[in-house]
């Protein structure tokens, strides 16, 4: 019976000596293109080259396409992020508005709001079928702090208005409870957008690390007439 007791001891050492390792979700890059889709460039090297992880998990990849059939619209190639502030005194070691959908997770490669009420939008760069999107504080959760608790999900088809209230704007979704820090899916009813925003009314510097938006295996197969037409985003990805 010694050696069990001699094991014992050995293990606890090692216990004691082994340092935390945080942990990492390490997603495999998705693919460049799909189907008639095309998707930013994703250098893990050169983002993690530019990150102040600050000792936490640094830049890891967002999905192009979740669920083998789903286009992540806010990763093509031409959608653009915008926000009405962002922290200063970081960008671009962190908090970018640039990150918002810049395809990497984690604190380094997020978007702090500078002024409160304030919102992140993504412009996909066309009208599509949009019906649900994830979106967390730190994917990572090396960091648990600036979760958003208190926010409205809009859209818009033919304008980004800078007023939330604006009647350009339809609001789809309203969260008003528990905070949100990990990476978390919103759905809603599918509807058409071209302008997806995040309008956070309260918490204390909120941060989202990346925005993602789905609408279905097509979802710029907008119907006219009820008949399929040809789109933005067959003309920008073919």
């Amino acid at each position: 019976m010694g050696w069990i007791k001699y094991w014992r001891i050995v293990m606890v050492v090692m216990l004691i000596c082994t340092p935390a390792i945080f942990a990492i979700h390490e997603e495999a890059q998705g693919p460049e293109k799909f189907g008639r889709y095309e998707f930013k460039e994703q250098d893990i090297k050169a983002a993690t080259d530019e990150c102040d992880a600050g000792g936490k998990p640094g830049p890891e990849f967002v999905p192009t396409v979740r669920d083998k059939k789903e286009p992540n619209l806010a990763l093509l190639k031409d959608a653009t992020p915008e926000a009405s502030s962002q922290l200063e005194g970081w960008c671009p070691r962190r908090h970018c508005i640039e990150y918002l959908n810049d395809g990497f997770y984690n604190n380094c490669r997020s978007w702090i709001i500078g002024t409160l009420p304030g919102w992140a939008q993504i412009d996909i760069g066309g009208v599509a079928n949009v019906n649900r999107i994830y979106f967390g504080s730190d994917h990572s959760q090396g960091f648990v702090d600036r979760t958003t608790a208190d926010f409205d999900i809009l859209v818009a088809t033919t304008k980004a208005d800078p007023n939330s209230d604006a009647a350009t704007w339809e609001k789809v979704y309203t969260h008003k409870g528990d905070p949100i820090s990990e990476t978390t899916e919103f759905t809603f009813k599918d509807v058409e957008a071209r302008w997806l925003r995040v309008h956070i009314r309260a918490n204390g510097g909120a941060r989202i690390d990346e925005i993602e938006i789905y609408g279905g295996k097509d979802p710029m197969a907008v119907e006219a007439d009820e008949k399929l037409t040809t789109t933005w985003g067959e003309i920008k990805t073919e």
